[in-house]
């Protein structure tokens, strides 16, 4: 190999490491829609079959990447894996990433990105042995969840797990898979004392049409625990446009509330709480927010109508080392939206909605419309429709907005170019 060639897989493995990570942050990027994504997947599917090329001396420079790297360098080493069928590379990468969470996410991600046949009689029915360790289980759940495919018994017997991540990943899964027949192992878990246990457990009960657990998610989102945001942008969707308002209403006199319930707002989709989120784009806090949510009922892209303001305050964590707020910005990515501006192009728009209504992207909910959000829109809203889409076709089960791009345009009806 000569030096050129060396610097060439060199940079391969940087490049792969650094677009999986891209990737990962598009799939939930509102400036990204599905081209966006499969465009992504292209250059990283480049990378990757570059070092696939490259033979031995690549595929080291991989490992070597990925034993002392992150998720994106373990992504890289275990799709390469994948693809030769080696069992023992195999084994390795995914053991690392069930020696450190924050590995899991790459090997989850790149069983769900490998061809399903290098994967389904391979490599899921060792993770969902009855025989493996609860965290090699639930990583199997999560990567048979990221294909859409029944992990078989191996999801009934997690349901009642004693390990909390492995219920909790079993529970999520019941939802995205559609498993309308589970609903009732959701039930007890429902009262669970483990936050992640009881969310996931109403999350997939909501959507497979259980009552009870919209209003657990309702309990959660008027709490101030991690998935109170998260519990409302399910739970809101499921109440009507009068009693989610009602429900917001009283949520919002509570205090530190109102970042749930500007979430809220945007997930009930009624075009006559739109001057409340305005009112709340001169808030730093909530200005973000309240613009996604603003996107989230209209369709509005707030750069393309030039209705983007100035930064309200700094972002990130402060550089004062006494400072206790260290963590992300939990709206990095999201544009500042300019108040006056959205103001007057709200009264020009308005008269395009009826309030009382439910919409999402600039349409109403409904089948049709969510299709054509699925096939069209933002990576957020497409989210937003995947969960909706659900309500209304329980058994679809959530469609993968994070999915391979053209495994996304096949299942769309969309042609691959």
């Amino acid at each position: 190999m000569s030096i050129t060639e060396a610097e060439v897989f060199v940079q391969a493995v940087d490049n792969a490491g650094f677009l999986w990570c891209q990737r990962d942050g598009a799939a939930r990027d509102p400036r990204y829609d599905l081209m966006g994504l499969a465009e992504l997947d292209e250059r990283l599917a480049a990378q990757l079959e570059l070092l696939r090329r490259g033979g031995a001396g690549a595929l080291q420079m991989s490992a070597a990447a990925a034993a002392e790297g992150g998720a994106g360098e373990v992504f890289a080493a275990l799709s390469l894996a994948l693809v030769r069928r080696d069992q023992g590379d195999i084994a390795r990468w995914i053991a690392r990433g069930a020696e450190e969470p924050a590995i899991a996410r790459g090997v989850v991600s790149a069983i769900g990105w490998a061809a399903p046949g290098l994967v389904v009689k391979d490599v899921l029915p060792a993770l969902l042995d009855a025989r493996a360790p609860p965290v090699l289980r639930a990583v199997g759940i999560a990567a048979s969840a990221a294909q859409r495919r029944d992990p078989g018994p191996a999801l009934r017997e997690a349901l009642s797990a004693g390990e909390v991540r492995l219920r909790a990943r079993a529970l999520k899964a019941l939802g995205e898979l559609g498993f309308v027949e589970g609903l009732e192992q959701t039930r007890p878990a429902l009262g669970a004392e483990d936050a992640a246990v009881r969310f996931w457990a109403a999350w997939s009960a909501a959507l497979l049409g259980e009552a009870r657990g919209v209003d657990v998610l309702l309990e959660i989102a008027s709490g101030s625990g991690a998935f109170a945001e998260h519990a409302a942008g399910v739970a809101l969707r499921r109440l009507g446009p009068r009693a989610g308002a009602r429900w917001l209403e009283r949520l919002e006199g509570s205090p530190g509330a109102l970042r749930v319930v500007t979430v809220g707002v945007g997930a009930l989709g009624d075009p006559a709480l739109v001057p409340w989120l305005i009112e709340r784009m001169s808030a730093p806090g909530l200005a973000r927010l309240a613009g996604r949510a603003l996107a989230s009922i209209t369709g509005v892209d707030l750069a393309k109508e030039e209705l983007e303001g100035v930064p309200l305050e700094e972002t990130g964590p402060s550089d004062d080392a006494e400072d206790e707020d260290v963590g992300p910005d939990p709206d990095d990515g999201l544009p500042w939206p300019d108040a006056a501006a959205v103001g007057r192009w709200w009264v020009r728009q308005q008269g395009d909605f009826a309030a009382g209504r439910r919409y999402l992207a600039g349409r109403e909910v409904g089948l049709e419309g969510l299709n054509e959000v699925l096939r069209r829109g933002r990576q957020p809203v497409r989210a937003a429709a995947a969960i909706e889409r659900c309500f209304l076709r329980p058994r679809l089960g959530v469609f993968e907005v994070r999915a391979r791009g053209g495994r996304q345009r096949t299942e769309l009806g969309i042609p691959n170019t």
